[in-house]
């Protein structure tokens, strides 16, 4: 293992699943190994508040620029420089110097610590995305993290990451960086999160670990190739020592096989297009499953007769498949032609509603 190695460890997995917990263990035993740790927390990058949506994803971008920036400079010694580069992280376009970042294509400026950051949509002179870089600093000298030093190092980053897109940002800044990737997805049965989270000090709103868990897109390695770097454990109880050192193998694995930094830029856009309509189609298809179980129980309430149920439920499945099959031709060719702009997935969400309960109530009333 070269003494300069480093990774990126995604711990994913439900709020009370038990990642935190994690993460101190995984700490413990790195330090045995003699390999540096960098535990980056979300929660306390961004403070809890009632976030707009708009808000929450600039901070989550602001988070990723950290992480990034930390990337660059602890690494630029070791691979490459990338002043005077653009490189394309998702939805996110950064144009990285020693001295300037752009995101989506407009500017505005907030200085820290001597430098020029620019974020899209809103000046942030010295207010919430200055707090998360100086918070992040502060993260980084309290765990003793320099940017130059011999020992591998391995960045652990504790969130929820319910979304398969939210992990794949982390895979490509891995790859741009020729660093390695893995993550560990915690599962763990909704009602001991939701006792767990209510015993904590400052607890998740039980409605929003509900949206987390309907929302929530475990690793899937035959799905997504990039993946395959994965383990699933169960947080129920106490993890057994065997399972965490199948973790800590799977960490010394991705320290010595670090990802190759993207050569063809097509096949890149290509990765990104399939990421998106996947997470895309994975939040229709509950919405569509929830749409059909709703025209069941009513036609079920209505006194419909058992072989008008089981008609109705294979032409409502029926049309799911077909929906969902449209959908995805329409998202693809979607982020094909605009591949800059964001897919707004709750006006999306709120389109294939409708038009799925209007298809689906044409076929109830020929059955009913």
């Amino acid at each position: 293992m070269s003494p300069g190695a480093a990774c990126l460890c995604v711990l994913c997995g439900l709020p009370a699943a038990g990642k935190s917990r994690l993460a101190r263990e995984l700490r413990g035993r790195a330090q045995t190994r003699g390999w540096r740790t960098l535990l980056v927390t979300y929660d306390e990058l961004i403070p809890a508040r009632d976030w707009q949506e708009s808000e929450w994803k600039q901070q989550r971008k602001t988070v990723l620029m950290c992480l990034e920036r930390f990337l660059h400079q602890t690494l630029s010694g070791q691979t490459h420089t990338l002043s005077g580069q653009t490189h394309t992280l998702s939805d996110q376009t950064h144009t990285l110097s020693d001295q300037t970042h752009t995101l989506s294509g407009q500017t505005q400026t907030h200085t820290l610590s001597g430098q020029t950051h620019t974020l899209s949509g809103q000046t942030l002179t010295l207010s919430e995305a200055d707090g998360v870089w100086m918070r992040f600093e502060q993260m980084r000298q309290h765990q003793s993290v320099s940017h130059t030093h011999s020992q591998p190092l391995v960045v652990l980053l504790d969130d929820n990451f319910y979304y398969q897109s939210m992990r794949y940002q982390i895979q490509q800044l891995a790859r741009k960086y020729g660093v390695g990737f893995c993550q560990v997805f915690l599962q763990c049965p909704l009602h001991v999160c939701l006792q767990r989270n209510r015993c904590r000090s400052q607890p998740v709103p039980d409605d929003v670990l509900l949206q987390m868990c309907e929302r929530m897109e475990p690793p899937n390695e035959i799905r997504n190739p990039w993946e395959q770097q994965s383990l699933t454990l169960d947080s129920t109880d106490r993890i057994a020592d065997g399972h965490i050192q199948k973790l800590v193998d799977m960490l010394a694995s991705a320290l010595e096989n670090p990802l190759s930094p993207v050569q063809d830029e097509s096949q890149q856009k290509e990765a990104d297009r399939r990421v998106c309509a996947s997470s895309v189609l994975h939040q229709a298809d509950q919405t569509c499953r929830r749409l059909v179980s709703q025209a069941l129980t009513s036609a079920r309430e209505g006194q419909a007769s058992p072989v008008v149920l089981k008609a109705l439920a294979k032409a409502l499945n029926e049309l799911k498949t077909a929906f969902l099959q449209e959908l995805k031709k329409d998202v693809l060719h979607r982020v094909s032609v605009f591949p800059e702009e964001p897919v707004d997935m709750k006006k999306l969400l709120v389109d294939v509603s409708v038009a799925f309960q209007r298809r689906s109530h044409e076929i109830v009333s020929k059955h009913m």
